[in-house]
This record gives C-alpha cells, sequence and structure tokens, in this order.
C-alpha cells in the first residue's frame, strides 16, 4: 500500500490526506529510549477551519470560539483550526470515523527512527516552522513551511499549533499531551520532537489544534 492513503471523500476523510508511518521502534523522548509502535495513517497537516467547518455544518457541533458569530476570516480557511478543546477534537475525529493520536505516534511521525530533535534533522531553522522567533502574530497556512517536512512526509509538526494527543501527562489527572509548539512559543525549544507540554482537555486556545490518525484495518 503507498505511503500516500487516498482515502475515499467520506466522513474518514473530510478533504485531508494521510500518510503512513510503518509499525517499528524509534527513539522516543529526551534522553531517547526506543519505543515500539504499531503502523498508523496521520494526517500530512493539522485539520484546518475549512475541514472543521464540514463536520460543524454536518453535525451542528458547537463551533470553534475563534469564529465567533460569522465563522472564519476566508483567509484563514487552509490555516488549523483553533479553540477546540480535547473534546472538540475527539467529536470531530469520531465523525470522521478516526481518531487522535497517541504521543507515542505523534513523535515517530515527527522524528522518523533518528532521534531528531526537529521533523527535518539537528539544527532549528526559523524559517521551516512558525514559533516566536520569526515575530508571528497568528497561525499560518498549513502548508506554508515545506521545509519542515518530516521523515514520513507529515507537515506543520513544528510550530504553527499545539497538537493534542490521547496520552496522559501524568496517570491519574486529566491533563492531556499537547506537541510540537505553537506559534507564539519559542522553537527552539517548545517545539523540538520530544518537548511534551499538557493542557487540561477542557482548553480552548488559539495556539492549540489537532491532527487525526487512524490503524490500518487488518
Amino acid at each position: 500500500m503507498s505511503a500516500e492513503h487516498e482515502l475515499p471523500l467520506t466522513r474518514r476523510q473530510a478533504g485531508l490526506t494521510m500518510q503512513l508511518v510503518p509499525a517499528g521502534l524509534f527513539l522516543m523522548g529526551n534522553p531517547p529510549a526506543p519505543v515500539e509502535v504499531e503502523a498508523f495513517y496521520i494526517d500530512r497537516v493539522p485539520v484546518t477551519h475549512a475541514a472543521y467547518r464540514v463536520f460543524v455544518q454536518a453535525t451542528g457541533h458547537r463551533p470553534p470560539d475563534f469564529w465567533e458569530r460569522h465563522g472564519y476570516p476566508d483567509e484563514r480557511a487552509d490555516h488549523p483550526v483553533v479553540t477546540v478543546s480535547f473534546e472538540d477534537a475527539q467529536a470531530y475525529a469520531a465523525w470522521r470515523g478516526v481518531r487522535l493520536p497517541t504521543e507515542a505516534e505523534w513523535e515517530k511521525a515527527a522524528r522518523g527512527t533518528d532521534g531528531r530533535p526537529y521533523p527535518w534533522g539537528n539544527e532549528f531553522i526559523a524559517e521551516n516552522l512558525n514559533t516566536s522567533e520569526g515575530k508571528t502574530e497568528g497561525t499560518h497556512p498549513v502548508t506554508a513551511h515545506p521545509g519542515g517536512l518530516s521523515p514520513y512526509g507529515v507537515l506543520d509538526l513544528a510550530g504553527n499549533v499545539w497538537e493534542w494527543t490521547t496520552t496522559l501527562y501524568r496517570e491519574g489527572e486529566e491533563w492531556r499531551v499537547v506537541k510540537g509548539g505553537a506559534w507564539d512559543f519559542k522553537g527552539k525549544d517548545d517545539a523540538r520532537t520530544f518537548h511534551r507540554a499538557y493542557f487540561r482537555p477542557t482548553v480552548r486556545s488559539g495556539a492549540i489544534g489537532f491532527r487525526c490518525a487512524l490503524s490500518p484495518v487488518a
């Protein structure tokens, strides 16, 4: 099967393409340690305002706070959707017939198998992502930084928005791990592939978005 998984234009895809991340060991965390991950597909880019609108219109789900009364500006259609809680992201994924990634899946998609600290390699390159080093004032289109491509052909895994994962930051607590950094955070630190931050699942922030994953059909 091709590494680029062209799903039918149904609720499962909602206009997005997924990339295959093969099964196997990769180096996770800091210091890095080998972790085994089963094969999975992951969205090539974060869920955009345009993709999320399809879900809102189809289901009547609560729109993001960012949209206020009149929806998002047209020029933001291809930006990552923000001000969505963990529960909002889960609802979207369930409607689409997919799920949110685990922290390990997200990190492998960003990092590959060689333990690199950034999706493109070992050195921080400001042009490859949207973070505070670029003196940005908000999100960028999800394909605006092609130099940030990961080893598995996935974009925007560093900077732009934090992304929800299903992993608990600490067992017994409600906080969920978010990955990737965001437009108003330092890329040199927060956008590293191994960095982990956390938010309560009810938080709706202009710096948090998400992408979806899918386990292959046996």
